[in-house]
């Protein structure tokens, strides 16, 4: 008799979510999405700050304009990039904040 293996209904039709402050926002995490998301990362790596947007845009898709409204500070944007990066891969957002100290030590 063969083997059956199956999807948990929760993988294919639930999304990462995000609060910012009393709202939740969700994080589209389809495969195109983080396709088109990484091909982004890969492509305009001179330029973090507009990558970093653009993913955020495809992320949140029309949400994107209400975050960008919020004018946040600079160390609360990195973090926002990578809550978002972390929802939509399903990484560990740890494991990322420690791959980024990583790549930039900082000066002794």
């Amino acid at each position: 008799m063969a083997r059956m293996y199956t999807f948990d209904n929760k993988l294919l039709c639930g999304s990462p979510e995000l609060r910012i402050g009393d709202k939740v926002y969700s994080i589209d995490d389809r495969k195109n999405t983080v396709k088109k998301a990484m091909k982004l990362f890969k492509k305009n790596s001179d330029d973090e700050m507009e990558t970093s947007d653009e993913i955020l845009k495809l992320a949140f898709g029309k949400q994107y304009k209400e975050i960008e409204a919020m004018d946040m500070s600079f160390a609360a944007y990195q973090e926002l990039v990578l809550m978002t990066i972390a929802a939509m891969t399903g990484e560990d957002p740890e494991k990322l904040h420690k791959e980024e100290a990583e790549s930039f030590p900082e000066e002794q």
